[in-house]
């Protein structure tokens, strides 16, 4: 299954998307949660702590390639999350797409 949560800030979509994740890992499902905001705290919602962001290195802009079929991965899913992710204490796997490194820049 793959769910996608979008919609107008601050109308929860963090909140949901993070219960969402870590009910369905307790329940015995692989999730991985993707934050693609630009001011990303979903890794808070699943159970992260703050100081736990610094070790998660962002993804690559060279991950995907361009061909004539349209864009593909340049690794295996695997290994992007066996490189980029955390895994919060109840399962879920977690991939951030950028990290503000201060104030403004995300």
């Amino acid at each position: 299954m793959k769910v996608a949560i979008a919609g107008k800030g601050g109308s929860g979509k963090t909140s949901i998307s993070g219960t969402m994740a870590r009910v369905l890992a307790r329940g015995g499902h692989r999730v991985l949660a993707i934050d693609g905001d630009s001011n990303p705290n979903l890794a808070l919602t699943l159970g992260i702590p703050p100081e736990r962001m610094n070790d998660l290195p962002t993804l690559p802009r060279d991950l995907l390639k361009r061909t004539p079929e349209g864009a593909e991965l340049t690794k295996t899913l695997d290994e992007v999350c066996d490189s980029h992710s955390l895994t919060g204490p109840d399962g879920v796997q977690l991939l951030v797409m950028a990290h503000p490194q201060h104030a403004g820049t995300g």
